[in-house]
């Protein structure tokens, strides 16, 4: 009663009648509250005492002292009231002023209403849009100013709710209108106040995704109130009995039935199955769906007519044993990495990605382990044959497919940015193709949605960062043959990229247009060479009078009145000029190696031979500087106690030679790849991988040692020697500017057993760990192939997201289906033809299209499988059938028709693609009207 009364006091003093009054919203008024009065000391990554004020769950729990914070019902009864009105101590907040009676009173009334969370909840898809478009630009580009205990103008973008509050200048963002809010003027920089304000601006990409995101209302996601820097990594019981980080059933009954397992969820909701197809449209969905080709007028005669009991098995069979089955399963693959539809990488040529598909065809048809083929996706290189060979190149080939991602595989060579891309292109292959889920979330920070900490994702890298690629020769068949192979390539980089590095260096340094040391050298070499060429004068002028005087004792006097001329010409021109153009020839004869030069010695023998040594001796001191000087280049001269010394002017004339040598074979055009095709050879995966400068330095006495500083010039080279092997630096915000601690290889703790104690890269062991009998990560790999084998076959996954299964996915409507599959899938020895002939010759398979009324109003989405899907064809059985008009047979290996590719929504080669755009356009209307092998078909 007496809260009740002190509000109807304060509601009035406000001119707001009581009855009137809304209630008080945890969103719009608490938080916002709580946000520039309390949370700088209780905010997630600082919890003072214990106690986090950002979420209403970590109220209710409370910190160290007090207990609960708050008391739904009972403001006096809750800690939070009591030390804000000082009736219990410590009185809060201990800095800065005391809340207003009327914040306070706020409190207690929501508290009073039940302390309820009326927080928004935004789709998956929205918040997974702020994590990958808005969250690592805060981070990177505002936090440095707005953010921590003491955000500048009072503005905190660390949380969405102090973006709403706003700071000085007011609001930040008015949700849903992003006209209407402050950040968007600023980050457009179209009035007085532009941010970054000592930065570079925003790309407009990065403006239009802010725009987007307030107009979605600020999607923030919804356990995370505050973006925290350090957040604990915490496993929760929620993360443990999420329905994919489950081991697979144990009890499974030998004789269990898929069809019955449907039966158990439909028949309760009275889902009457749809009849069997008819004989045609079975025959002919089987026959694309297992080999890409429509039957023939023979099989669909055969079959129709074959009143057989096991007709469709003995179809089944003969499908499944047809070469043709490979290369369309294969295909299915080739989707998770990065295989477009022409079969060649965008990237450069480093993937033979023709013979990998042929392999992978050759996998398909020889049903070869699916858990063996994911392991040989990691460490294949490092593996035995399938058939038992110490060696498989086409095993290393696929090895390198983690490595076929959309940055370009000669840019890792050199740019550290690129490398790290290519590093977490491999980790997103693990999680993505293998797992079905998204470790690459956890490079900037924890992942926001399952038990993937950053450590866990910097532990993984480092086996990644310890292997790379390199050339071997086609017929390798043992693997010291290949990492010769290897080794050798490896030297062939390092010397290509210290030369790269070595001639853009001088390229800076001399830098002839621009004021460089060329240009500095011209300018000042006259005045600093004066002395020396006026004494070098004399000195020749003493020489030849020295032979003057020779000839003249020797009666030689046409040699002597030529050597008077001489003289006298040396004399006038030293008269007439400070800095004479001094005439080198005297020194033309070429002499013996002085400092690693050879030279020009004439006058020096000349000297010696007239026994005048002191004039030899002065003249030898000048010996490496006119050297130098042919070359254009000065070095040293040390006359009469003068020093002039420039060690990058003398390495570039030291080197000159060799530059000439390399800039002969240096592609033209600097972006040209340095991973060319090499007939008779294959890009493989081996161990030993490019080394960041990052890695070395600020941390590596080495690299101090080396004279190797860290800073902005650097730190996008990639340190190439030597062959690195090693743990990888968690990056902060996954950037590589701001390495951190050395992380060791491991693998993430959620799943439990590790890989053990890494040796050589660990590759081998981190594959061996993805396919552990009974293990967490074993069932991933199982569930993952067995949705994605279910959706080629209904055209829907039983878990709708295939490349996301943790909790950032859907979950499955029929998880014990997709369970019990998988269970059998591994029970009969990861084998996909049998998976497949399992899911084929089930009743739910077989049913037709027809959609009944009452089936429609209780199943409209089809999620519990009463009715087979209607499917669309996709791009490649077109383009089989299109072929088969034409040639009249079917033909081993993949059809590619760029037309058709371009009409039928053909796989792209830069990304993962979890399932096939399906689009109905005009232009594929008019494009079979008009082709002439349909028209005939």
């Amino acid at each position: 009663m007496r809260t009740r009364s002190r509000w109807l006091v304060f509601g009035l003093a406000l001119g707001v009648p009581a009855a009137a009054a809304e209630p008080v919203s945890f969103d719009r008024d608490v938080l916002p509250l709580l946000e520039k009065r309390c949370n700088q000391c209780h905010r997630p990554e600082k919890q003072r005492g214990g106690l986090d004020l950002t979420r209403i769950e970590t109220m209710r729990r409370g910190g160290d002292e007090l207990g609960a914070a708050i008391v739904a019902g009972k403001p006096d009864e809750s800690p939070l009231i009591q030390v804000l009105t000082g009736a219990i101590e410590p009185k809060m907040p201990d800095k800065g002023d005391p809340l207003a009676a009327g914040e306070i009173d706020l409190l207690r009334r929501w508290i009073a209403e039940g302390a309820k969370d009326d927080s928004p909840l935004f789709a998956a898809e929205e918040v997974a849009f702020f994590e990958k478009a808005i969250r690592p630009v805060l981070a990177a580009r505002c936090f440095k100013c707005h953010a921590g205990e003491e955000p500048e103008h009072d503005l905190s973008l660390a949380s969405r709710h102090g973006i709403l509050a706003g700071g000085s200048r007011g609001p930040a963002a008015v949700a849903g209108h992003p006209e209407q809010s402050l950040l968007v003027k600023a980050i457009r920089q179209a009035g007085e106040l532009r941010m970054p304000r000592n930065g570079d601006r925003l790309s407009e990409a990065e403006v239009t995704a802010f725009e987007r995101w307030i107009e979605l209302g600020l999607p923030w996601p919804a356990n995370e109130k505050v973006l925290a820097r350090e957040r604990r990594f915490t496993i929760s019981d929620a993360d443990r009995d999420h329905w994919a980080f489950r081991p697979l059933p144990k009890d499974l009954p030998a004789d269990w039935n898929l069809d019955a397992a449907l039966r158990t969820r439909s028949e309760p909701v009275g889902l009457s199955p749809s009849s069997e197809s008819g004989r045609y449209a079975l025959l002919r969905r089987a026959t694309y769906d297992l080999i890409g080709y429509p039957p023939t007028s023979e099989e669909i005669e055969a079959f129709v007519n074959d009143g057989a009991e096991g007709a469709f098995e003995k179809v089944v069979d003969r499908l499944l044993a047809s070469p043709h089955f490979g290369w369309r399963w294969g295909r299915h693959w080739l989707d998770y990495t990065r295989n477009g539809s022409t079969g060649q990488p965008t990237r450069g040529p480093a993937l033979d990605a023709d013979r990998y598909a042929l392999w992978v065809a050759r996998c398909f048809n020889e049903d070869r382990p699916w858990d063996w083929f994911a392991r040989v996706h990691l460490a294949g290189d490092l593996m035995p044959g399938f058939t038992g060979e110490d060696y498989s190149i086409d095993q290393a080939l696929a090895a390198a497919v983690p490595l076929n991602g959309p940055r370009t595989f000669e840019k890792a060579e050199t740019e550290t940015f690129v490398l790290m891309d290519k590093l977490d292109e491999g980790i997103e292959f693990l999680g993505r193709s293998l797992l079905g889920i998204s470790l690459e979330c956890a490079r900037c920070h924890d992942h926001k949605f399952d038990p993937i900490s950053q450590r866990d994702y910097y532990a993984l890298l480092g086996y990644f960062q310890s292997s790379g690629y390199a050339p071997v020769p086609t017929e390798t068949a043992t693997r010291s043959e290949a990492a010769a192979a290897a080794e050798a390539y490896r030297m062939e980089v390092c010397e290509k990229a210290r030369l790269h590095g070595f001639i853009r260096r001088q390229g800076l340094l001399l830098n002839v247009g621009g004021g460089g040391r060329v240009k500095q050298w011209q300018e000042t070499r006259p005045a600093l060479l004066a002395p020396m060429w006026r004494r070098l004068h004399e000195l020749e002028i003493e020489v030849l009078r020295a032979e003057r005087h020779a000839a003249e004792t020797s009666g030689s006097a046409g040699l002597a009145k030529d050597l008077a001329l001489a003289i006298t010409d040396r004399e006038e021109k030293l008269k007439r000029s400070d800095t004479p153009d001094y005439d080198v020839s005297a020194f033309k004869e070429m002499g013996y190696f002085i400092s690693g030069h050879k030279s020009q010695l004439g006058l020096i023998k000349r000297a010696e031979a007239l026994g005048r040594e002191d004039l030899a001796g002065e003249l030898k001191r000048h010996a490496d500087y006119w050297e130098a000087e042919r070359q254009r280049w000065g070095e040293r001269s040390t006359f009469g106690g003068y020093a002039k010394t420039d060690p990058e002017v003398a390495e570039l004339a030291r080197a000159s030679d060799r530059i000439a040598e390399i800039a002969s074979v240096l592609p033209a055009n600097p972006d040209q790849p340095w991973v060319t095709p090499r007939p008779g050879y294959l890009y493989v995966r081996v161990d030993g991988g490019l080394r960041r400068a990052e890695d070395l330095a600020p941390f590596d006495e080495k690299a101090k040692a080396e004279g190797l500083q860290f800073n902005s010039d650097n730190a996008n080279r990639v340190f190439l020697h030597p062959w690195f092997i090693g743990d990888s630096r968690l990056l902060d915000r996954g950037d590589v500017l701001y390495p951190d601690e050395l992380v060791t290889r491991g693998t993430p703790v959620f799943f439990g057993e590790s890989a053990g104690t890494a040796k050589g890269s660990g590759r081998l062991q981190l594959a061996e760990w993805l396919t552990a009998p009974e293990s967490v990560q074993a069932a991933l790999v199982a569930r993952t192939a067995v949705n994605r084998a279910w959706l080629q076959l209904f055209g829907e996954a039983l878990c709708r997201s295939p490349k996301e299964l943790g909790r950032l996915g859907e979950s499955p409507e029929l998880p014990e289906v997709l369970d019990g599959l998988a269970a059998e899938f591994v029970r009969e020895g990861w084998s996909m033809k049998r998976l497949l002939r399992r899911i084929v010759l089930s009743e739910a398979y077989r049913r037709g299209t027809a959609v009944e009324d009452l089936v429609f109003s209780k199943d409209a989405p089809n999620r519990l499988f009463a009715r087979q899907n209607v499917r669309r064809l996709d791009y490649e059985a077109v383009a089989n059938t299109v072929s088969w008009w034409r040639t009249g047979k079917r033909v081993e290996g993949p059809i590619r028709d760029a037309e058709i590719a371009r009409h039928f929504d053909a796989p792209s080669p830069y990304d993962l693609t979890e399932r096939r755009v399906v689009s109905i356009t005009a232009t594929q209307a008019l494009f079979m009207m008009n082709h002439p092998e349909a028209a005939m078909g």
